[in-house]
């Protein structure tokens, strides 16, 4: 299967919107996160958009704000599409299961 984890900065803030489902009106919320890697990877950062579609994306909605930090769990999915000008493009994502908000740690002096 396609499973990932990411931990991450959201690099702006999420933007909601309602789908239609067979079951009615569900929120999907999107955003950008940015993967910096671990300290000792010399990689570049990477930026992907995640998509959130579960009950609990209208609650977590407002705490999705740019510079907060995440971790997400779900699937890497592909769309292609075909763009205004005629040209076919693809875009990937994650269909995110999971998204867990991390709490805010501040450098502390030990005297």
């Amino acid at each position: 299967m396609n499973t990932i984890t990411l931990h991450g900065r959201i690099i702006e803030d999420a933007k909601m919107t309602l789908v239609h489902t067979s079951s009615g009106e569900t929120p999907l919320v999107k955003f950008s996160v940015i993967d910096t890697g671990l300290p000792y990877q010399k990689s570049e950062p990477m930026s992907i958009e995640v998509h959130f579609i579960k009950e609990a994306a209208a609650h977590i909605y407002d705490y999705l704000k740019k510079n907060k930090e995440v971790v997400i769990a779900g699937f890497l999915r592909q769309k292609k599409y075909i763009a205004p000008n005629g040209e076919e493009k693809e875009k990937k994502y994650i269909s995110a299961e999971y998204v867990t908000l991390c709490p805010l740690y501040k450098e502390r002096k030990i005297t």
